[in-house]
């Protein structure tokens, strides 16, 4: 071996070495970033938990169905609500299509609540209802607890989550009856 080949031998492996720290660091850096799940049509990235701590119907519609679009002014009803009743809704179109074209149906539909974008592809830990209107509720834990099927109204949907709120009350009634405290009981 010459003289002259080490220092270029080890200054290729120094230089090895710290791409891979460097990448390695980026990588762990990049994992550190809070993720987006989708983006609402007027550009606000979210993620799922951020509507933690409130109720949450997702709305699955369509242009073509006659349902979705008959709810859409009981949706607006519900929305109306959200403030004083913790609760949120959040629309999203069933077929993807381009933004531009889903604010046009937003606002020829008078749609008065957000609505996921559809470009980039929203990531839902649910898959597409298998019926429209399709609502999905969502718990106060982040938690998919039921799927209402078909056309709803102000009334239903305020049924519904009255109902999944009592049943919650008194599973941890019944929970902390056992002697079993509260944190237990929403730990699992």
């Amino acid at each position: 071996m010459k003289k002259s080949e080490i220092p270029s031998k080890s200054m290729k492996t120094i230089t090895y070495y710290f791409s891979l720290v460097l990448f390695i660091a980026l990588l762990i850096l990049s994992a550190c970033q809070p993720k987006t799940d989708f983006y609402l049509l007027d550009g606000q990235a979210k993620r799922l938990s951020d509507y933690q701590g409130s109720w949450l119907v997702v709305n699955f519609w369509a242009e073509w169905c006659a349902p979705c679009l008959a709810e859409i002014p009981e949706l607006n009803k519900f929305n109306a609500l959200a403030a004083q009743e913790d609760w949120q809704i959040i629309g999203i179109s069933y077929d993807p299509l381009e933004n531009d074209r889903i604010m046009e149906l937003v606002k020829k539909w008078g749609i008065q609540y957000s609505v996921i974008a559809s470009n980039p592809n929203p990531v839902l830990p649910f898959v597409l209802p298998t019926q429209l209107p399709g609502n999905y509720i969502i718990n106060p834990r982040g938690e998919l607890v039921a799927k209402l099927k078909g056309e709803q109204s102000l009334e239903s949907l305020s049924k519904s989550l009255k109902n999944l709120r009592k049943i919650i009350s008194n599973v941890l009634e019944l929970w902390t009856g056992l002697g079993l405290s509260g944190e237990t009981f929403a730990s699992i």
